[in-house]
């Protein structure tokens, strides 16, 4: 462990022998931009409800879209806020942690727990008698980031620290190797995933949705299903704009087994549903099952996908327990011997 330990001069960076880290400025600006922008759609959606909705529904349609609507500025009024006030301050092996509600302070002698955790970019939970403060590495630059991991992995007994395995396996060791940013040839079992993949995969579906979305429009004479093809629509600008402009390996479909069940059932589940909507359309019983179809399915669909989900996850879980023993050891042998873990 001690291999990994940050050397004597970035702990002493400041002359009052302290150091603190806290989210940029521009992230912070970020988030306010995205909740301006968020707000003004979610304005927007609701007005557009409340134009189509059903004179005798129109406070409930407002009051359904206003609260799925403040779902992202709410989120990034969190976001705006965490950069604004919360930092962490290490000084003599004692951590300040300020959050946007409170502030704590914890020596690391007196830690009898701290779980490592893989949210985001990863955080730290801290945990003594009396006080328990999470360390966010989420709005920290990658050297940052970096030198916490090191600091604390290396300043706190092993038999206080939870869960390090696949920490170290999906947050620590990408962090401090790298994989090359040259692109490889795909492997066997590998395709090169490009914008143009997602292109081809995503549009034919935006075209028939909107295509079903204006027929159902016209059919039922409601315009609100010609946003029927908004989500895949937000789905592809997601999937495109996430991939490298050259693409990336990536592993085939074919090629995970359980990759494949889970889609074969999201697929089954989701045609279910869908036809389930398409009763409720045409037949239009009375109350809230005829007048929002859409969410009476979502809130069908959605449970069982995250039951799915859940199963799916379980088994990766196992199969990464595996990986993560020898990533622990690449982590103590130090960034001169790379190994190849397969993820």
């Amino acid at each position: 462990m001690k291999g990994n330990e940050p050397t004597t001069s970035e702990i002493t960076e400041n002359d009052e022998g302290f150091r603190v880290f806290r989210p940029k400025k521009s992230d912070r600006n970020d988030y306010l931009l995205s909740l301006v922008i968020f707000t003004l759609m979610g304005i927007g959606f609701t007005y557009s409800m409340w134009l189509v909705a059903h004179p005798a529904q129109k406070i409930n349609a407002v009051i359904a879209f206003t609260l799925l609507c403040s779902i992202m500025p709410g989120m990034m009024l969190w976001g705006t806020l965490i950069c604004q006030f919360s930092s962490t301050t290490i000084q003599n092996e004692t951590v300040l942690v300020k959050g946007v509600f409170s502030q704590k302070e914890i020596n690391l002698s007196n830690v009898i727990q701290a779980r490592w955790r893989l949210t985001s970019h990863g955080a730290l939970t801290l945990k003594t008698l009396i006080e328990t403060g999470t360390i966010n590495l989420m709005y920290l630059e990658k050297e940052e980031r970096l030198w916490l991991i090191q600091y604390f992995q290396s300043h706190l007994p092993e038999s206080v620290q939870q869960n390090w395995d696949l920490f170290c396996l999906r947050i620590a060791i990408p962090l401090r190797d790298p994989k090359p940013k040259a692109i490889r040839d795909p492997g066997p079992s590998e395709i090169l995933l490009t914008r143009r993949r997602w292109d081809w995969l995503c549009l034919p579906f935006i075209f028939l949705f909107t295509i079903g979305g204006i027929i159902a429009a016209w059919i039922f004479l409601s315009p609100r299903h010609l946003l029927i093809p908004i989500p895949t629509i937000i789905i592809w600008l997601l999937m495109r704009y996430s991939t490298d402009k050259k693409g990336e390996p990536t592993q085939r479909i074919s090629a995970d087994k359980e990759f494949v069940k889970l889609w074969k059932f999201i697929t089954w589940w989701s045609c279910i549903c869908l036809i389930i909507f398409i009763i409720l359309e045409l037949l239009n019983p009375p109350g809230l099952f005829g007048e929002f179809p859409g969410f009476i399915v979502m809130a069908l669909w959605t449970p069982v996908i995250y039951w799915r989900l859940y199963r799916s996850y379980r088994i990766d879980h196992l199969k990464d327990l595996e990986k993560a023993k020898q990533a622990v050891q690449q982590w103590e042998t130090g960034p001169e011997s790379v190994q190849n873990i397969e993820t």
